[in-house]
């Protein structure tokens, strides 16, 4: 394949996802849409869409075409890479104890369900998509635990964490009751019943749409401005550093499948999490740096993942 081939094709699969994310900015910007809309927008797609496709797209595979040890691996060392480095970094920088928290948490969570998913759906389909779905499984528990813990430890506040609460959240979080009853319905070959399939179906494809727009509707320019410096040092980590440490360990360390190693690369670099701005606000961190950084991970993210799909073409 060409480079201008192959760059038409990326420009096709990324562009439309990030001119639905501007689209989701403009309709809040004109009011189209409430703040309590965009809160609504948040957990219809993760409680009820992402759901409905991560269950649907397993089913159709067996456990042994989408599971790979490998790529467990190499998730939870790049994570433990990207939370390390930055508590290393954060000793020589003078800051407050809420903004390292902060800027630790920004430089690991990925929003890999509502930015990654249709990336991954529209790149390889179906089988990748099943793949990155079991990825942000195992993820989901590291990254509430290692969210709380950090916050909690920077802040220095005095309560106490409650690990029955955690607990409770792992076991009711909805994408990954959705993976694990995909997971054994894939290992013991049961079939979805018709209409409950066509149900999920419906539901499944409105899925990327309401993802996307409230990615958009969450943008906030006016703490941008406030601390550049460390927004585009989160961003580096974020955009850069983090999916090339995914990409040497999957490549040279584990040497998994390519089509593993795209998947990983392509959910590591992924914009910030929403989710991580909403807990910074529950928990009292420093959450205008996180809007940031949401904000300026996103735009780039439109150029660093479209770099790594265009990468992929030729090796």
């Amino acid at each position: 394949m060409s480079f201008s081939g192959a760059l038409l094709e990326v420009i096709r699969i990324t562009v439309p996802i990030f001119i639905v994310i501007a689209i989701g900015f403009l309709i809040k910007k004109k009011n189209i849409i409430s703040e309590e809309g965009v809160g609504f927008l948040n957990r219809l797609a993760y409680n009820i869409g992402l759901p409905s496709l991560i269950f649907l797209i397993i089913t159709n595979y067996s456990l042994s075409d989408i599971f790979n040890i490998q790529i467990i691996k190499v998730i939870y060392l790049t994570y433990g890479i990207l939370i390390l480095l930055p508590i290393l970094i954060n000793l020589a920088i003078k800051r407050s104890g809420k903004t390292k928290g902060a800027t630790i948490v920004s430089s690991f969570r990925c929003n890999m369900a509502f930015v990654g998913f249709p990336i991954i759906l529209a790149a390889y389909g179906d089988l990748a998509m099943a793949k990155a779905s079991l990825v942000v499984a195992f993820l989901v528990p590291v990254n509430i635990i290692a969210t709380i813990v950090i916050f909690k430890f920077y802040n220095r506040r005095e309560e106490s964490i409650r690990v029955g609460r955690l607990l409770l959240s792992f076991v009711k979080d909805p994408m990954i009751i959705a993976t694990i009853s995909g997971i054994l319905f894939s290992y013991l070959e049961l079939r979805v019943p018709e209409i409950i399939y066509n149900s999920l179906d419906i539901i499944s494809g409105m899925t990327v749409a309401i993802a996307l727009l409230s990615i958009g509707a969450s943008f906030k320019f006016v703490h941008l401005k406030n601390d550049f410096k460390m927004v585009s040092y989160i961003s580096f980590n974020k955009l850069i550093l983090m999916p090339a440490v995914v990409f040497v360990l999957s490549t040279f360390v584990f040497k998994v499948e390519a089509i593993d190693r795209n998947v990983m690369v392509v959910l590591f670099a992924t914009p910030l999490a929403v989710a991580a701005y909403i807990m910074a606000k529950e928990l009292r961190s420093n959450h205008q740096l996180l809007a940031s950084t949401l904000i300026l991970t996103t735009i780039i993210s439109a150029l660093t993942i479209s770099a790594w799909l265009l990468l992929f073409k030729f090796i």
